[in-house]
């Protein structure tokens, strides 16, 4: 597996306490040190699904179901999805940096590999293992958490494992959400081995705040795939990687067993918004506080993938 350069210096988040504008129909993200509305994919429709109360319920019937995803998959290996690269890519302002090479159909291009990925070099610090919007939870409970926007599920029926609940008593819920712009490669974030991989069925809502707000237990409903990891410097860590309306699979880069080492691609989503959670036990990290009080302010944190999310005791 190709070795990627280690972090050295990171970019520190902003300390000032962030108010939450009074329009709460948006959707609010912190990013480099300014407040903004998310940018929604594709907006119009993700409202008319998730706020529409008459012609919603049909079209979110629709969406949740495997065949919708599966024909919007083939639709985007073809070559007569790879016309629409270019206005995507201005139009939510992707950052390709890292990114070479062409790409025959927009599967291609979502599933792109950055050549610039890079961790924190001090084996205590925690990069985050992709791209995307961060909100994180402390001293979780198995049987209620809160996972987003006041959405709450149970970690038992998250995880479909009531003795594997009950081990993240008290630990902590690290939520990243995937926006279809953002980088859909997971990398691992600390050397360890891959204990196993379990894929749990289910439907594939969106995973926006937007569709928290109406499809209750959202997270235990989705397919996903649970990944436990045994790391060097955090102990062992539960990966939950959530599906998502137009996500036509969840592809794994390793197997059961494999040592794996900082950096390496753990996994890639084929197109669609995507989510991923990552649980650690109590005492075995210890979140950035900026972050944690986002969380609490309702707000999500944008961050690229390597940014350090908190750290071990050393």
């Amino acid at each position: 597996m190709k070795r990627l350069q280690l972090r050295k210096k990171l970019p520190k988040l902003a300390k000032r306490k962030v108010k939450l504008p009074k329009n709460k129909q948006q959707i609010w993200v912190y990013n480099e040190g300014k407040l903004e509305q998310e940018r929604i994919c594709p907006e119009r429709l993700m409202r008319l699904i998730y706020e529409n109360p008459v012609g919603g319920a049909s079209l979110l019937w629709l969406v949740k179901r495997k065949a919708i995803s599966r024909l919007y998959g083939l639709y985007c290996r073809t070559p007569l999805s790879a016309k629409g690269i270019p206005q995507f890519i201005e139009k939510y302002g992707v950052d390709m940096t890292g990114c070479h090479g062409t790409y025959r159909n927009f599967a291609q291009f979502f599933a792109r590999e950055k050549s610039d990925v890079v961790f924190p070099d001090s084996p205590n610090s925690l990069g985050s293992p992709c791209e995307g919007l961060v909100s994180i939870f402390s001293d979780i409970k198995p049987e209620q958490i809160i996972a987003a926007k006041g959405s709450h599920f149970s970690l038992t029926e998250l995880f479909a494992d009531s003795h594997l609940a009950e081990e993240y008593k008290g630990g902590t819920m690290v939520s990243i959400r995937l926006t279809p712009a953002n980088y859909h490669r997971m990398h691992f974030f600390d050397t360890g081995v891959v204990e196993s991989t379990r894929m749990i069925k289910g439907d594939l809502y969106s995973v926006s705040p937007l569709a928290l707000k109406r499809v209750m237990r959202l997270y235990c409903r989705n397919k996903r795939a649970l990944i436990k990891f045994k790391t060097e410097n955090f102990g062992d860590v539960v990966l939950v990687e959530v599906g998502a309306t137009f996500v036509g699979s969840i592809v794994h880069c390793f197997k059961d067993g494999q040592n794996v080492e900082r950096g390496d691609v753990a996994s890639y989503f084929k197109p669609g918004g995507s989510l991923v959670l990552m649980f650690l036990k109590k005492g075995a990290f210890t979140p950035n506080p900026i972050l944690v009080q986002h969380t609490s302010d309702g707000i999500e944190t944008k961050i690229p993938i390597g940014e350090m999310l908190g750290g071990s005791q050393p």
